[in-house]
């Protein structure tokens, strides 16, 4: 009798183990359809917005295709957003470059757009930003113009008026503008 009702427990034991392991098999699967579709959507969006990544240079008529990115705020996508995400992603590329000795030869004339570029905020715009823009303009004119020895600090002076513009206007992006320092 012991024996017949271990031998019952022991068969519904393996059924429950087998219904598991067809269980897992699913759960495998979704976990990677997932996966694979979240890379393709990830590699999509990433392509979306074409900045030449070899060089840091944006040209004009890259701003225009980047306005077609979903929102990465609640407060939308605005001309002066898109256009600092592209200065963000120029200065990660310029970073890069500057390590290594070089520095794009095509100083980016679409970052000019910043005196002109509307915010997401209108508030934002007010004289002291304004100040801001043409520091960073005159930054953006003295690396461009500097000598290979002077690439890196005048680059990290660039880093430092993005970093005071964003203390005193818009601070959410100082963590990755922090990223973007060369280390001595």
């Amino acid at each position: 009798m012991r024996q017949k009702r271990h031998s019952e427990y022991y068969h519904r034991i393996l059924l429950l183990l087998r219904k598991k392991k067809k269980i897992m098999h699913r759960f495998k699967f979704i976990s990677q359809f997932v996966k694979v579709t979240f890379a393709i959507v990830f590699i999509i969006a990433m392509n979306s917005c074409s900045a030449d990544k070899n060089n840091g240079n944006i040209e004009s008529s890259d701003l225009a295709n980047c306005t077609t990115i979903a929102p990465r705020n609640p407060n939308g996508n605005s001309e002066l957003a898109i256009l600092m995400r592209a200065m963000l992603d120029s200065s990660s590329s310029l970073k890069a470059s500057i390590k290594q000795g070089k520095l794009p030869e095509k100083f980016p004339d679409a970052f000019l757009k910043i005196h002109t570029a509307t915010p997401t905020d209108p508030t934002v715009k007010t004289p002291q930003f304004d100040a801001f823009a043409a520091s960073y303009v005159e930054g953006l004119n003295q690396l461009y113009n500097s000598a290979p020895e002077d690439y890196e600090s005048n680059y990290n002076s660039l880093v430092q008026r993005c970093a005071n513009c964003h203390r005193a206007v818009c601070p959410g992006p100082l963590k990755a503008i922090n990223k973007l320092w060369i280390e001595g």
